[in-house]
């Protein structure tokens, strides 16, 4: 399916791979509505993304059904239906089982599962035999390791949740599974990491725009080390 004149929906618009998303759809012609979370991260992207000023931005909390629910409506009213939807909403976080509580371990939840989940939920009726949706799951979700339990156990609820949603929507549902982004935030954080290792922003990119574009492509866990591509069965 050909992106251009298509609308978008893209959680987390204004997180580390959010401008890559944005732009790569706006330059091949998509409409993009972005979600954000503080007006610090909103206002930081102009400088991040080059098309910035074509997102239609919303400042949502995913958690919030109603709010979501409200979001949903005020896209239609103004755009008309959604055509395709990228699930960016996420964030990474350590600790161990130690270190883990309940409180930590149900926010890791909601911040990958319940996002992803309440916004496809409430953009479902906009949804087609020719939509795309692509969630974003995570390598450890595949390969779990130490120190990132509910990072891992987050993620790894977004891969069942993209397998579940392929099952019952008519649209077509994928899930990446990226190792390290490689980022200027994740370098931030972990400067003495092997970066070589690590998962190109634009390999990404150019996987997201295959799995929106390509019809025949739905139910796939495709995870990603480096620049290569493997889909997970």
């Amino acid at each position: 399916m050909e992106l251009q004149n298509a609308t978008v929906l893209v959680t987390g618009a204004t997180g580390n791979m959010g401008p890559y998303v944005t732009d790569a759809l706006i330059d091949r012609g998509a409409n993009v509505v972005g979600t954000y979370v503080t007006e610090s991260a909103r206002d930081g992207v102009e400088t991040r993304a080059e098309y910035a000023d074509a997102v239609s931005y919303h400042q949502v909390d995913l958690t919030d059904q109603a709010a979501v629910e409200a979001f949903a409506e005020t896209v239609a009213g103004n755009l008309g239906p959604v055509d395709h939807i990228v699930g960016l909403a996420g964030g990474f976080s350590m600790g161990g089982i130690n270190d883990t509580d309940g409180d930590v371990f149900e926010a890791a939840l909601n911040r990958h599962a319940k996002t992803a989940f309440l916004t496809v939920k409430a953009f479902a009726d906009h949804l087609n035999e020719h939509s795309g949706v692509v969630l974003f799951s995570s390598d450890r979700a595949i390969e779990p390791v130490g120190g990132t339990l509910a990072y891992d156990v987050g993620k790894g609820a977004v891969r069942t949740l993209a397998e579940s949603l392929d099952v019952e929507l008519d649209g077509r549902v994928n899930a990446i599974a990226p190792f390290l982004i490689d980022v200027p935030g994740n370098r931030e954080a972990m400067p003495d990491a092997d970066f070589s290792e690590w998962t190109a922003p634009e390999a990404i990119v150019d996987e997201v725009l295959h799995l929106l574009s390509n019809e025949g492509v739905t139910g796939q866990i495709v995870q990603m080390t480096g620049g290569q591509s493997e889909v997970e069965i």
